[in-house]
């Protein structure tokens, strides 16, 4: 066989291999595993009767709807009111091979109002868009304020959040708004269909930012 020809058969193997692995990552449904804060006898933060794991999980299973009306498939960490581990949360996900984790959480303190998110200390990119473009869409709903995305725990950027070191993919903790403040806990209640939905699009305009 002349050389030329082994070239050619080279190329056009070469060529039906890229449009074969085109076809596969078009053919790829993007996972993404959404994390109800706390659960079962970890009731996470109070105020009176109210507790965190409740306005997380009801949140939670709200994102799910609207991920999967876009064509998503959603793991959850806890699918009832339940208590799973962190190390579990991170397990599930890894596991699953996630393409995102999306953990949501409410906030408390003595004052302060408002949503923040949480990264990685390390500010890699991924994070950083993902978080950037979910609080985006929570900006055009009705909250009392924009803390913006932040790096670390509130112990500082040196430290992390276990689900956000031990998970393998892009990651956000979500803090949706203070469960100690009032004005908060009436905007959650009056927009949980909103708050629910705008951090869905957050996720679904970050993947269509990926391809």
């Amino acid at each position: 066989m002349k050389k030329s020809v082994k070239i050619l058969l080279i190329v056009a193997l070469l060529v039906i291999l890229v449009i074969v692995i085109l076809i596969i990552k078009s053919n790829h449904k993007i996972v993404v595993c959404i994390d109800a804060g706390h659960g079962g006898d970890d009731v996470g933060a109070i105020l009176d009767k109210r507790y965190e794991k409740d306005d997380t999980f009801e949140i939670a299973k709200l994102v799910k709807k609207y991920l999967k009306k876009q064509n998503v498939k959603v793991i959850m960490t806890r699918k009832k009111d339940k208590s799973v581990s962190l190390e579990e949360r991170c397990k599930i996900a890894n596991n699953k091979k996630a393409d995102f984790f999306v953990s949501i959480h409410r906030n408390s303190a003595k004052t302060g109002n408002g949503i923040e998110i949480w990264c990685n200390s390390s500010k890699r990119e991924e994070d950083t868009n993902l978080a950037n473009t979910i609080l985006e869409k929570l900006q055009n709903t009705e909250i009392q304020k924009n803390r913006g995305v932040k790096y670390g725990t509130i112990n500082g950027e040196n430290s992390d959040y276990y689900v956000l070191k031990n998970t393998n993919m892009p990651s956000c903790l979500i803090e949706l708004g203070f469960i100690t403040d009032e004005r908060d806990n009436q905007l959650l209640d009056s927009h949980k269909k909103e708050y629910a939905k705008a951090i869905a699009d957050g996720v679904i305009q970050t993947i269509e930012n990926k391809r």
